[in-house]
């Protein structure tokens, strides 16, 4: 397997586990409001608000262990494109950079005057 493609796979990975810990921070966020209006009404058992903030507190420890694992995967990634950014830009060609652009242009310029 090429470096690129683990590296496009890390990326994937990262980008799941980040849709991943919003899901648990939306649910996180509804369960403190389902709690809070447990607590404001007179009829709620105490013991039912406990077991809400227990839900509350089971989901933040998952969005912690989410961030975490996406402290430690990120590292790699970001040092991947860091050193492909490096690369490139040593080893390219500003001349080459702009003949491209040049001809880009003066291709988009004869398709217009046709």
């Amino acid at each position: 397997m090429k470096f690129e493609d683990l590296a496009k796979k890390q990326y994937q990975d990262i980008d799941n586990l980040s849709t991943l810990l919003k899901s648990y921070v939306d649910v996180y966020r509804l369960l403190i409001a389902g709690a809070s209006e447990l607590y404001n009404v007179n009829l709620t058992k105490k013991s039912e608000v406990r077991k809400a903030l227990e839900r509350v507190e089971n989901v933040g420890e998952l969005i912690d262990k989410l961030v975490s694992t996406l402290d430690r995967c990120e590292g790699a990634y970001l040092r991947y494109c860091k050193i492909k950014n490096d690369y490139i830009t040593t080893t390219t060609e500003k001349d080459k950079i702009f003949t491209e652009i040049d001809n880009e242009l003066n291709f988009q310029n004869s398709e217009r005057e046709e």
